[in-house]
Protein backbone atom coordinates (compact mmCIF):
# COMPACT_ATOMS: atom_id res chain seq x y z
CA UNK A 1 0.00 0.00 0.00
CA UNK A 2 1.14 3.63 -1.03
CA UNK A 3 1.89 5.87 2.37
CA UNK A 4 -0.91 7.17 4.75
CA UNK A 5 -2.42 10.39 3.65
CA UNK A 6 -3.57 12.97 6.57
CA UNK A 7 -7.59 12.66 6.53
CA UNK A 8 -10.06 14.45 6.60
CA UNK A 9 -8.40 16.30 4.11
CA UNK A 10 -7.87 19.89 4.11
CA UNK A 11 -11.15 22.35 3.54
CA UNK A 12 -11.76 23.57 0.78
CA UNK A 13 -14.78 26.37 -1.10
CA UNK A 14 -17.47 25.02 -3.01
CA UNK A 15 -19.99 22.62 -2.90
CA UNK A 16 -18.29 19.57 -4.63
CA UNK A 17 -16.07 17.44 -2.50
CA UNK A 18 -12.91 18.55 -1.77
CA UNK A 19 -10.22 17.81 -5.07
CA UNK A 20 -8.10 15.20 -3.14
CA UNK A 21 -11.69 12.48 -3.77
CA UNK A 22 -11.41 12.88 -7.68
CA UNK A 23 -7.69 10.73 -7.13
CA UNK A 24 -9.31 8.13 -4.88
CA UNK A 25 -11.55 6.09 -7.62
CA UNK A 26 -8.44 5.53 -9.72
CA UNK A 27 -6.42 4.44 -7.01
CA UNK A 28 -6.42 1.65 -4.16
CA UNK A 29 -9.72 0.20 -3.35
CA UNK A 30 -8.31 1.01 0.46
CA UNK A 31 -6.89 3.82 0.81
CA UNK A 32 -4.43 4.20 4.06
CA UNK A 33 -5.38 7.07 6.05
CA UNK A 34 -4.09 9.07 9.56
CA UNK A 35 -6.88 10.51 10.98
CA UNK A 36 -6.25 13.41 12.99
CA UNK A 37 -6.25 11.86 16.48
CA UNK A 38 -3.39 10.03 14.98
CA UNK A 39 -5.01 6.69 14.59
CA UNK A 40 -4.55 4.72 11.33
CA UNK A 41 -7.57 4.24 9.04
CA UNK A 42 -8.48 2.66 6.09
CA UNK A 43 -10.53 4.93 3.63
CA UNK A 44 -13.27 3.07 2.14
CA UNK A 45 -14.75 4.92 -0.99
CA UNK A 46 -16.18 2.24 -3.33
CA UNK A 47 -19.71 2.33 -2.97
CA UNK A 48 -20.14 -1.59 -3.09
CA UNK A 49 -17.56 -1.59 -0.10
CA UNK A 50 -19.17 1.51 2.41
CA UNK A 51 -22.51 -0.13 2.04
CA UNK A 52 -20.86 -3.65 3.22
CA UNK A 53 -19.36 -1.37 6.39
CA UNK A 54 -22.93 0.16 7.14
CA UNK A 55 -24.03 -3.23 6.92
CA UNK A 56 -22.36 -5.90 7.83
CA UNK A 57 -22.01 -6.36 11.99
CA UNK A 58 -18.29 -7.06 11.86
CA UNK A 59 -17.94 -3.55 11.51
CA UNK A 60 -18.71 -1.57 14.65
CA UNK A 61 -19.40 2.57 15.53
CA UNK A 62 -18.47 2.20 19.17
CA UNK A 63 -15.37 1.16 19.53
CA UNK A 64 -14.63 3.99 17.22
CA UNK A 65 -16.23 6.77 19.45
CA UNK A 66 -13.25 8.04 21.51
CA UNK A 67 -11.56 9.18 18.38
CA UNK A 68 -14.35 10.41 16.18
CA UNK A 69 -13.61 13.31 14.02
CA UNK A 70 -15.90 16.05 15.09
CA UNK A 71 -15.49 17.53 19.01
CA UNK A 72 -18.88 16.15 19.95
CA UNK A 73 -18.76 13.71 23.15
CA UNK A 74 -19.41 9.85 22.65
CA UNK A 75 -22.73 10.25 24.75
CA UNK A 76 -24.31 13.00 23.10
CA UNK A 77 -24.08 11.24 19.58
CA UNK A 78 -26.92 8.96 21.08
CA UNK A 79 -27.71 7.12 17.41
CA UNK A 80 -24.76 7.83 15.41
CA UNK A 81 -21.87 6.38 17.44
CA UNK A 82 -23.24 3.60 18.85
CA UNK A 83 -24.19 -0.26 17.28
CA UNK A 84 -27.20 -2.61 17.79
CA UNK A 85 -28.58 -3.85 20.31
CA UNK A 86 -28.57 -0.11 22.14
CA UNK A 87 -28.72 1.23 18.83
CA UNK A 88 -31.79 -0.05 17.72
CA UNK A 89 -33.72 -0.03 21.17
CA UNK A 90 -32.83 4.03 21.03
CA UNK A 91 -33.73 4.52 17.20
CA UNK A 92 -37.27 2.39 17.75
CA UNK A 93 -38.42 4.44 20.24
CA UNK A 94 -38.18 7.93 18.35
CA UNK A 95 -38.26 6.64 14.97
CA UNK A 96 -42.32 7.39 14.92
CA UNK A 97 -41.33 10.97 14.89
CA UNK A 98 -39.40 10.50 11.52
CA UNK A 99 -41.23 8.22 9.10
CA UNK A 100 -42.19 8.87 4.92
CA UNK A 101 -45.90 9.02 6.53
CA UNK A 102 -45.01 11.08 8.93
CA UNK A 103 -42.89 13.38 6.25
CA UNK A 104 -46.10 13.69 4.06
CA UNK A 105 -47.85 14.47 6.98
CA UNK A 106 -46.03 17.10 7.73
CA UNK A 107 -45.73 18.52 3.67
CA UNK A 108 -48.79 20.84 3.59
CA UNK A 109 -47.18 22.47 6.80
CA UNK A 110 -43.85 23.09 5.85
CA UNK A 111 -45.55 24.51 2.27
CA UNK A 112 -47.42 26.68 3.80
CA UNK A 113 -43.93 27.52 5.83
CA UNK A 114 -41.63 27.67 2.82
CA UNK A 115 -44.72 29.85 0.98
CA UNK A 116 -44.47 32.46 3.70
CA UNK A 117 -41.45 32.71 3.75
CA UNK A 118 -40.88 33.10 0.32
CA UNK A 119 -43.44 35.91 -0.18
CA UNK A 120 -42.07 37.70 2.58
CA UNK A 121 -38.44 38.04 1.33
CA UNK A 122 -40.23 38.88 -2.32
CA UNK A 123 -42.39 41.41 -0.69
CA UNK A 124 -39.67 43.23 1.62
CA UNK A 125 -37.07 43.44 -1.34
CA UNK A 126 -33.59 42.44 -2.05
CA UNK A 127 -30.84 41.72 -0.96
CA UNK A 128 -31.19 39.70 1.66
CA UNK A 129 -29.38 36.71 3.09
CA UNK A 130 -31.36 33.34 2.45
CA UNK A 131 -30.06 31.52 5.35
CA UNK A 132 -31.15 33.54 7.66
CA UNK A 133 -34.23 34.85 6.12
CA UNK A 134 -35.11 31.78 5.00
CA UNK A 135 -33.68 28.38 5.24
CA UNK A 136 -33.09 28.69 9.30
CA UNK A 137 -36.82 29.66 9.87
CA UNK A 138 -37.76 26.98 7.69
CA UNK A 139 -35.70 24.51 9.45
CA UNK A 140 -36.65 25.85 12.81
CA UNK A 141 -40.10 25.87 12.33
CA UNK A 142 -39.81 22.07 11.13
CA UNK A 143 -37.65 21.49 14.57
CA UNK A 144 -40.39 23.06 16.59
CA UNK A 145 -43.20 21.33 15.00
CA UNK A 146 -41.97 17.94 15.63
CA UNK A 147 -40.37 17.92 18.69
CA UNK A 148 -43.66 20.07 20.16
CA UNK A 149 -41.56 23.36 20.75
CA UNK A 150 -42.05 27.24 20.40
CA UNK A 151 -39.85 28.56 18.16
CA UNK A 152 -38.08 30.96 19.99
CA UNK A 153 -37.32 27.93 22.38
CA UNK A 154 -35.52 26.37 19.52
CA UNK A 155 -33.74 29.82 18.42
CA UNK A 156 -32.53 30.38 21.80
CA UNK A 157 -30.74 26.90 21.29
CA UNK A 158 -28.85 27.41 17.85
CA UNK A 159 -25.89 29.21 19.20
CA UNK A 160 -25.33 25.67 21.55
CA UNK A 161 -26.07 23.87 18.54
CA UNK A 162 -23.06 25.75 16.49
CA UNK A 163 -20.69 25.04 18.71
CA UNK A 164 -21.60 21.60 19.58
CA UNK A 165 -20.93 20.81 15.88
CA UNK A 166 -17.78 21.92 16.23
CA UNK A 167 -14.23 20.34 14.89
CA UNK A 168 -11.75 23.09 15.39
CA UNK A 169 -13.87 26.48 15.16
CA UNK A 170 -14.19 26.41 19.03
CA UNK A 171 -12.44 26.01 22.04
CA UNK A 172 -12.58 22.64 23.90
CA UNK A 173 -13.81 24.40 26.76
CA UNK A 174 -16.71 26.45 24.79
CA UNK A 175 -17.84 22.83 23.44
CA UNK A 176 -17.95 20.98 26.63
CA UNK A 177 -20.08 24.34 27.90
CA UNK A 178 -22.69 23.90 25.45
CA UNK A 179 -22.42 20.20 25.77
CA UNK A 180 -23.68 21.40 29.54
CA UNK A 181 -25.95 23.63 28.43
CA UNK A 182 -27.98 21.88 26.02
CA UNK A 183 -28.00 18.93 28.54
CA UNK A 184 -29.61 21.14 31.10
CA UNK A 185 -32.26 22.69 28.49
CA UNK A 186 -33.50 19.39 27.59
CA UNK A 187 -33.36 17.58 31.00
CA UNK A 188 -36.32 20.09 31.71
CA UNK A 189 -37.86 19.86 28.53
CA UNK A 190 -38.17 16.04 29.02
CA UNK A 191 -39.41 17.01 32.73
CA UNK A 192 -42.11 19.38 31.45
CA UNK A 193 -45.94 18.56 30.93
CA UNK A 194 -46.26 17.16 27.29
CA UNK A 195 -49.18 17.97 25.50
CA UNK A 196 -49.16 14.84 23.02
CA UNK A 197 -48.43 11.62 24.87
CA UNK A 198 -47.41 10.21 21.63
CA UNK A 199 -45.53 13.18 20.68
CA UNK A 200 -41.34 13.05 19.92
CA UNK A 201 -40.60 14.36 24.14
CA UNK A 202 -43.67 12.62 25.49
CA UNK A 203 -42.66 8.75 23.80
CA UNK A 204 -38.93 9.65 25.10
CA UNK A 205 -40.42 10.79 28.40
CA UNK A 206 -42.53 7.21 28.38
CA UNK A 207 -39.56 5.16 27.68
CA UNK A 208 -37.72 6.79 30.38
CA UNK A 209 -40.23 6.13 32.50
CA UNK A 210 -40.73 2.82 31.53
CA UNK A 211 -37.19 1.75 32.10
CA UNK A 212 -36.43 1.90 28.50
CA UNK A 213 -33.83 4.73 28.23
CA UNK A 214 -31.79 5.61 31.49
CA UNK A 215 -32.31 9.03 31.97
CA UNK A 216 -29.54 10.52 30.90
CA UNK A 217 -29.66 8.76 27.86
CA UNK A 218 -33.11 9.79 26.98
CA UNK A 219 -31.65 13.52 27.40
CA UNK A 220 -28.47 12.84 24.90
CA UNK A 221 -31.17 11.29 22.83
CA UNK A 222 -33.34 14.50 22.33
CA UNK A 223 -31.16 17.05 21.53
CA UNK A 224 -28.86 15.06 19.41
CA UNK A 225 -31.99 14.81 17.10
CA UNK A 226 -32.53 18.39 17.71
CA UNK A 227 -29.10 19.02 16.64
CA UNK A 228 -29.21 16.81 13.15
CA UNK A 229 -32.41 18.12 11.94
CA UNK A 230 -31.15 21.98 12.05
CA UNK A 231 -27.48 21.75 10.55
CA UNK A 232 -27.70 19.33 8.11
CA UNK A 233 -30.76 20.38 6.63
CA UNK A 234 -30.56 24.33 6.50
CA UNK A 235 -26.81 23.74 5.32
CA UNK A 236 -27.53 21.61 2.76
CA UNK A 237 -30.69 23.78 1.22
CA UNK A 238 -28.16 26.36 0.85
CA UNK A 239 -25.71 24.33 -0.87
CA UNK A 240 -28.75 23.15 -3.34
CA UNK A 241 -29.65 27.07 -4.18
CA UNK A 242 -25.78 27.29 -5.00
CA UNK A 243 -26.03 24.68 -7.21
CA UNK A 244 -28.66 25.95 -8.94
CA UNK A 245 -27.18 29.40 -9.14
CA UNK A 246 -24.76 27.71 -11.33
CA UNK A 247 -27.29 25.36 -13.00
CA UNK A 248 -29.77 27.65 -14.83
CA UNK A 249 -31.03 25.35 -17.45
CA UNK A 250 -32.06 22.89 -14.54
CA UNK A 251 -33.59 25.74 -12.71
CA UNK A 252 -36.00 26.73 -15.88
CA UNK A 253 -36.63 22.55 -16.40
CA UNK A 254 -37.34 22.47 -12.46
CA UNK A 255 -39.91 25.77 -12.66
CA UNK A 256 -41.16 24.48 -15.62
CA UNK A 257 -41.22 20.98 -14.57
CA UNK A 258 -42.33 20.11 -10.78
CA UNK A 259 -42.31 16.53 -10.84
CA UNK A 260 -38.97 16.42 -11.65
CA UNK A 261 -37.83 18.05 -8.28
CA UNK A 262 -37.65 14.66 -5.94
CA UNK A 263 -35.30 13.15 -8.58
CA UNK A 264 -33.32 16.85 -8.46
CA UNK A 265 -33.00 16.89 -4.98
CA UNK A 266 -32.21 13.10 -4.70
CA UNK A 267 -28.78 14.26 -7.60
CA UNK A 268 -27.34 17.90 -5.70
CA UNK A 269 -27.79 15.10 -2.36
CA UNK A 270 -25.24 12.78 -4.24
CA UNK A 271 -22.86 15.78 -5.91
CA UNK A 272 -23.00 18.07 -3.03
CA UNK A 273 -20.10 17.56 -0.05
CA UNK A 274 -22.17 18.46 3.11
CA UNK A 275 -20.35 16.15 5.71
CA UNK A 276 -16.51 17.39 6.52
CA UNK A 277 -15.27 15.06 8.55
CA UNK A 278 -15.97 12.76 5.79
CA UNK A 279 -17.76 9.78 7.49
CA UNK A 280 -17.76 7.81 11.08
CA UNK A 281 -14.88 5.33 11.89
CA UNK A 282 -15.88 2.28 12.37
CA UNK A 283 -13.90 -0.94 14.13
CA UNK A 284 -13.17 -4.33 12.63
CA UNK A 285 -14.71 -6.87 15.59
CA UNK A 286 -13.76 -10.22 13.75
CA UNK A 287 -11.76 -11.27 10.24
CA UNK A 288 -13.83 -10.05 7.55
CA UNK A 289 -13.13 -9.66 3.96
CA UNK A 290 -13.55 -6.28 2.02
CA UNK A 291 -12.47 -5.35 -1.31
CA UNK A 292 -10.69 -8.79 -1.83
CA UNK A 293 -8.62 -7.44 1.19
CA UNK A 294 -8.83 -9.51 4.13
CA UNK A 295 -8.80 -7.36 7.59
CA UNK A 296 -8.15 -8.41 10.94
CA UNK A 297 -10.17 -7.38 14.35
CA UNK A 298 -8.97 -3.99 15.28
CA UNK A 299 -8.84 -2.57 12.39
CA UNK A 300 -9.68 0.94 11.90
CA UNK A 301 -12.06 2.01 8.61
CA UNK A 302 -13.74 5.23 7.30
CA UNK A 303 -16.25 4.41 4.73
CA UNK A 304 -16.09 8.17 3.08
CA UNK A 305 -19.24 9.32 1.59
CA UNK A 306 -17.64 11.84 -0.76
CA UNK A 307 -16.46 8.82 -2.37
CA UNK A 308 -19.17 6.44 -2.74
CA UNK A 309 -21.20 8.89 -4.50
CA UNK A 310 -18.91 9.46 -6.76
CA UNK A 311 -18.46 5.91 -7.59
CA UNK A 312 -17.80 5.55 -11.51
CA UNK A 313 -19.05 2.10 -11.55
CA UNK A 314 -22.52 3.08 -10.29
CA UNK A 315 -22.87 6.73 -10.81
CA UNK A 316 -21.79 6.92 -15.08
CA UNK A 317 -20.07 10.66 -15.85
CA UNK A 318 -19.95 11.11 -11.51
CA UNK A 319 -18.78 14.25 -11.78
CA UNK A 320 -22.00 15.26 -13.64
CA UNK A 321 -24.42 17.21 -12.23
CA UNK A 322 -27.62 14.68 -14.10
CA UNK A 323 -31.22 14.67 -12.83
CA UNK A 324 -32.06 12.27 -15.53
CA UNK A 325 -29.74 8.95 -14.34
CA UNK A 326 -31.49 5.87 -14.56
CA UNK A 327 -30.91 4.77 -10.72
CA UNK A 328 -29.46 7.28 -8.06
CA UNK A 329 -28.26 5.01 -5.08
CA UNK A 330 -26.72 7.76 -3.75
CA UNK A 331 -25.28 7.37 0.84
CA UNK A 332 -25.40 11.12 1.43
CA UNK A 333 -28.68 9.84 3.79
CA UNK A 334 -26.62 7.10 4.98
CA UNK A 335 -27.26 3.34 4.47
CA UNK A 336 -28.30 0.26 6.41
CA UNK A 337 -28.99 0.38 10.18
CA UNK A 338 -27.82 3.90 10.26
CA UNK A 339 -29.43 5.50 7.27
CA UNK A 340 -30.71 8.74 8.56
CA UNK A 341 -33.61 8.48 10.71
CA UNK A 342 -35.08 12.25 9.46
CA UNK A 343 -34.13 11.04 5.63
CA UNK A 344 -37.92 11.23 4.40
CA UNK A 345 -38.12 14.50 6.55
CA UNK A 346 -35.10 16.37 4.58
CA UNK A 347 -35.49 15.15 1.60
CA UNK A 348 -39.40 16.41 1.63
CA UNK A 349 -38.02 19.89 2.93
CA UNK A 350 -35.28 20.52 0.53
CA UNK A 351 -37.97 19.77 -2.59
CA UNK A 352 -40.89 21.90 -0.78
CA UNK A 353 -38.02 25.07 -0.36
CA UNK A 354 -36.57 24.46 -3.33
CA UNK A 355 -40.24 24.91 -5.10
CA UNK A 356 -41.58 27.72 -3.42
CA UNK A 357 -37.84 29.49 -4.09
CA UNK A 358 -38.46 29.20 -7.74
CA UNK A 359 -42.31 29.60 -7.82
CA UNK A 360 -42.42 33.10 -5.46
CA UNK A 361 -38.72 34.17 -6.71
CA UNK A 362 -38.06 33.85 -10.24
CA UNK A 363 -35.22 35.63 -10.49
CA UNK A 364 -33.73 34.93 -7.56
CA UNK A 365 -29.62 35.53 -7.93
CA UNK A 366 -26.59 35.63 -5.40
CA UNK A 367 -25.52 39.16 -4.56
CA UNK A 368 -21.88 38.58 -4.55
CA UNK A 369 -19.97 36.61 -6.53
CA UNK A 370 -19.44 32.78 -5.40
CA UNK A 371 -15.72 33.53 -4.67
CA UNK A 372 -16.61 36.32 -2.44
CA UNK A 373 -18.70 33.88 -0.44
CA UNK A 374 -17.26 32.92 3.05
CA UNK A 375 -17.32 29.32 3.85
CA UNK A 376 -17.87 27.42 7.26
CA UNK A 377 -14.39 26.56 8.90
CA UNK A 378 -13.58 23.89 11.66
CA UNK A 379 -17.19 22.73 11.34
CA UNK A 380 -18.77 19.26 11.22
CA UNK A 381 -21.36 20.17 8.36
CA UNK A 382 -20.19 22.46 5.56
CA UNK A 383 -21.82 24.94 4.34
CA UNK A 384 -21.45 29.27 3.55
CA UNK A 385 -21.64 31.36 6.79
CA UNK A 386 -23.97 33.88 4.59
CA UNK A 387 -25.83 33.64 0.98
CA UNK A 388 -26.27 36.81 0.22
CA UNK A 389 -29.36 36.85 -2.45
CA UNK A 390 -31.29 39.48 -4.73
CA UNK A 391 -34.01 39.38 -7.35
Amino acid sequence: MTSACPFPFPEHEGVEPAPEFSALAHGERLVPATLRSGVSALLVHRHEDMCQVLTDSAFARFPASQFGLSARSPESLALNSVDPPDHTRRRQIVAHAFTAQRATQLRPYVADLANDLATALRDKGGPADLLEDFAVPLTVGVIGRVFGLPESDVRRLLPLVERMMSITAYAKSEVQSAHHAMFAEFEKFLAGPHADPEGLFGRIARATRDGDLAPNESVHLAYGLLIAAHETTANQLGLCVLLLQRERELTERLRTDPELMPAAVSEMLRYTSLNAAGGVPHVVQRPVTIGGTELEPGTVVLPVTDGANRDPEVFPDPDALDVDRPSNPHLALGHGRHRCLGAPLAQMELEVALAALLRLLPELTLAVPEEELEWRKGMYIRGVRKLPVTW
